[in-house]
């Protein structure tokens, strides 16, 4: 004769903990991931557009000058923070609509990223050119 097979919590956990979570709160409108990611690749369109042209004569280099290893290094840096730009903004809509974890981290890294890009931008190329 087998038992009946009955809820046990855990013994390592509070009974509050154990119980049945509140509910969820409930996603936002999808007009914030649209504003939010209008508004950031607004932001961000310049610096996008500068450093795919950068990344591209980085790589293919010039006649009297050809592309090195570093040069080409640089370059696929720069085409990865192009996409990291084109990315965070919708990365972070959905993580203010949805509220989960994993995107909220993966907006995270692609904020930071996009940052580290414009920074480069910004002292390398537009500050020494003003």
């Amino acid at each position: 004769m087998s038992r009946r097979q009955h809820f046990v919590p855990s013994q390592r956990l509070p009974v509050s903990v154990t119980s049945v979570a509140a509910g969820t709160k409930p996603r936002r409108s999808v007009l914030w991931i649209v504003g939010i990611v209008l508004v950031g690749w607004l932001v961000l369109a310049y610096p996008a557009v500068l450093l795919a042209l950068l990344s591209v004569l980085l790589m293919a280099g010039t006649a009297s000058s050809p592309a090195t290893a570093g040069s080409v290094a640089a370059g696929v840096f720069g085409m990865a923070a192009v996409l990291c730009m084109v990315a965070a903004p919708p990365l972070t809509g959905l993580a203010v609509s949805w509220r989960r974890r994993g995107l909220w981290v993966g907006a995270v890294v692609t904020w930071v990223f996009t940052i580290v890009a414009v920074v480069y931008l910004l002292v390398n190329w537009i500050l020494p050119l003003a």
